[in-house]
């Protein structure tokens, strides 16, 4: 009768003689990108600016974003809404702080090891989805100088950890 797509790709063209053909389709988590459908997304952007005004409000001022690869869809949102929270605060956006690309743990730790060993380290992190969270805890683990983090998305065990991480978390089922 219908279908709920929750895409990975960008492109739903081969969607298009079934949803001719009468069969509705309603996309969940990321728009349907190159075809026209109902879709229901999180607040991708609004959640990445509160998770960084929290940090703004706690006094960080040099607040690095580790993000997915740029060209996905819930990567590019959530680093707008890193970008508004900034700037909304008067804040300057310093590029040098954006890292974008799969996080993979090998490639996140070559990142933190950019961002805090110069003479401006960053204060703290945004994660902008539970993988990169869970790469820079892992890349943090032997480090003294741990940033405070804010993700986005909460992950299994996060209430375990301590000191603890603040997560903007989804609502699966409202989704």
């Amino acid at each position: 009768d219908g279908l709920v797509v929750v895409p990975a790709g960008t492109s739903h063209r081969y969607l298009l003689p079934e949803m001719s053909a009468g069969i509705a389709a309603v996309f969940v988590d990321r728009a349907p990108g190159d075809i026209v459908a109902d879709t229901v997304l999180c607040a991708n952007a609004p959640g990445a600016e509160a998770g960084v005004r929290h940090l703004l409000n706690h006094g960080h001022r040099r607040i690095a974003f580790i993000g997915d690869a740029p060209d996905i869809f819930t990567a590019a949102a959530r680093l707008e809404g890193y970008r508004a929270a900034l700037s909304k605060a008067g804040h300057t956006v310093d590029e040098s702080l954006v890292v974008m690309a799969q996080p993979r743990l090998d490639f996140v730790r070559a990142a933190l090891d950019r961002l805090l060993d110069r003479p401006d380290p960053a204060t703290a992190l945004f994660t902008s989805n539970s993988r990169a969270t869970v790469a820079a805890l892992r890349a943090l683990s032997d480090r003294a100088d741990r940033p405070a983090i804010v993700g986005f998305d909460d992950f299994e065990l996060a209430d375990l950890l301590s000191p603890g991480v603040t997560v903007v978390a989804q609502d699966p089922s409202g989704l």
